[in-house]
């Protein structure tokens, strides 16, 4: 009689893009693979400067090994020049059968391509991205302080910079230890209209600075926003003949600025694996008005698909106030139906 096999912690390695397509493509993959772990419910998602993304993302389905654990691999695509900014990029994973709770980080500096500066604290803002606002009906603010040798004396405060009033929904998150530093995250919660017409600054105090450091945040109001142009495309036929699995694609374009969020759902149930999205890529233009396109692709089982289940992308812009486009196929439509929803009610502010 076999012994029943016992809960396995998983081990974490990062591994950083291949230079070659770094210099060629202009683009590379920045991979987490996570092994050795039994059962095989585990959860991973992605950090980018410590601020949660799903953009470019993707996780391997588990496989179960010769050993009776399992092994996964997730991806996410980092841009040359992405890279090159020393943006760090993290892994998170979390296996609730054993507790585990993992957090792996990689940049450029760390694989020893650039030294890490020492020495002087930085101060980094990061705008709300689209995807936290259209979610939560609320701007999140970040305001990231890295590079301390330690985290006592430090405050941080979030201002609405031309009425100074001081802003009170503020979370300053457990530092965290680093290459020898810590860093920071303090994220300031505001009504979605106040982002897109004030200006905010976040004032950092510490004992290592000599006076305050302030860094402003603003939205980019300099062109108007354009609303983008959804087009839902069926599985190729080669995929179709092969009954396997099949790839439905949602390409968006025409649309500015490049901050957009990309859902698929199936039956009113958000899918959250098999999709990729890419970076927003400014279009070729032959006028003043910059426009952005992205894809974003869903991979489903030939069954699912020949069945008649619906699947439909739902896109959220700037440029579409309190509504989002929605796009749904099946095998039965032939062509895609095209939805405006009123899903982003009006901030309570």
């Amino acid at each position: 009689m076999n012994e029943a096999i016992k809960d396995a912690k998983p081990v974490v390695t990062m591994h950083a893009p291949v230079k070659e397509d770094l210099n060629w493509y202009g683009n590379s993959t920045v991979v987490c693979v996570i092994s050795d772990f039994y059962p095989e419910n585990i959860k991973v998602k992605w950090l980018k400067n410590q601020v949660e993304t799903t953009l470019n993302t993707l996780t391997d389905k588990a496989s179960l090994t010769a050993n009776q654990k399992y092994i996964v691999s997730s991806y996410i695509t980092v841009s040359k020049n992405d890279w090159n900014e020393n943006n760090v990029y993290s892994c998170v994973v979390d296996h609730p059968a054993t507790g585990f709770h993992e957090i792996k980080n990689l940049s450029k500096s760390e694989t020893c391509e650039i030294p890490p500066s020492s020495g002087v604290i930085q101060v980094t803002v990061v705008p709300p991205s689209y995807e936290t606002i259209y979610l939560d009906k609320k701007a999140k603010l970040t305001c990231i302080i890295s590079n301390m040798v330690t985290e006592d004396g430090l405050e941080v405060s979030w201002y609405e910079r031309e009425t100074r009033t001081k802003i009170k929904d503020i979370v300053v998150e457990n530092a965290v230890w680093q290459s020898g530093v810590y860093s920071v995250k303090a994220i300031a919660t505001v009504c979605a209209d106040d982002w897109l017409k004030n200006t905010f600054e976040c004032v950092v105090n510490h004992n290592e600075l000599a006076s305050p450091r302030k860094e402003i945040l603003a939205k980019d109001n300099g062109q108007e926003p354009m609303k983008p142009t959804v087009l839902l495309y069926p599985p190729h036929q080669d995929e179709l003949n092969r009954k396997e699995k099949v790839t439905l694609t949602c390409l968006v374009r025409g649309f500015f600025p490049k901050d957009i969020f990309v859902m698929w759902t199936s039956n009113d149930e958000v899918q959250d694996r098999n999709f990729m999205t890419t970076q927003p890529m400014e279009e070729p233009s032959y006028s003043s008005k910059k426009t952005y396109l992205i894809y974003s692709t869903l991979t489903v089982n030939f069954e699912d698909w020949s069945s008649g289940r619906s699947y439909t992308c739902l896109v959220a812009h700037e440029s579409l106030k309190q509504q989002a486009i929605q796009k749904s196929i099946d095998k039965t439509i032939g062509k895609p139906t095209n939805v405006n929803v009123s899903l982003f009610m009006s901030d309570t502010c």
